[in-house]
């Protein structure tokens, strides 16, 4: 073997020990960068535009409410951010079509549950339930709601806001409108259905049926879209 051959297959030698055991470079910039996932980081990347950054005070319902949380079944708010409900609450799960890791729904769930949960009283209403008479509702509402959210015209929005402006009903699911019924927004001081409103002179807070009544009232109102079903 010539001196040459001798001496690249030193430096070949050489290059091979050096490099043995070593991460690419590209490969270990990659592995720095990998954080471990908790609820609160994915609920942070997944949630909060919606509900809040500590899930509170935004345009969907708030999350961190112990009552709401405490009268849902984790069944249920499990289906909710899985599948999706109404216009803006999406399918998130990955299974469903959706982008988040069924796997990190489940997490975010459980994490709410555990923290912001802690303390909260289950209703007395049910989480959820069927319509009611429309014709009713529209005498309960006018007893019990007209004070704050004004004439159901969608013109005198009352000290509260309207809630039968066409616009409103067409972004809401019926589910909204019963669990705003039911727990109100306490971040935002508004108990709609709480000792602490106006129209309860008699100190009593609306009966499952009269809940059902509402919100049957208050979708009838709501405009059928062209091409919705009939």
């Amino acid at each position: 073997m010539t001196r040459s051959a001798i001496i690249a297959l030193a430096i070949l030698a050489c290059a091979l020990s050096a490099s043995c055991g070593r991460v690419p470079l590209d490969q270990s910039a990659a592995a720095s960068k990998v954080v471990a996932v908790t609820w609160k980081s994915a609920y942070a990347q997944n949630c909060a535009a919606c509900h809040g950054a500590d899930g509170t005070l935004a345009a969907a319902r708030p999350m961190r409410d112990a009552n709401y949380l405490a009268s849902i079944s984790r069944e249920q708010l499990l289906a909710v951010s899985t599948k999706g409900v109404g216009v803006f609450m999406p399918a998130l799960a990955a299974s469903q079509g959706g982008y988040v890791p069924d796997a990190q729904i489940a997490l975010i769930v459980d994490g709410m549950i555990a923290e912001w949960g802690k303390g909260g009283v289950p209703s007395s209403v049910p989480y959820s339930g069927a319509l009611g008479s429309a014709a009713s509702g529209a005498t309960v509402y006018a007893s019990f709601c007209q004070t704050c959210h004004g004439i159901p015209n969608g013109v005198s929005a009352g000290t509260g806001g309207t809630v039968t402006d066409t616009n409103y009903l067409r972004l809401v699911s019926d589910q909204m409108l019963r669990s705003q019924l039911i727990f109100g927004r306490a971040d935002l001081g508004a108990a709609c259905n709480g000792p602490s409103q106006p129209w309860q002179s008699a100190q009593r807070k609306l009966s499952s049926s009269e809940v059902a009544d509402v919100v049957a009232f208050l979708a009838s109102k709501r405009p059928q879209m062209r091409g919705d079903n009939p």
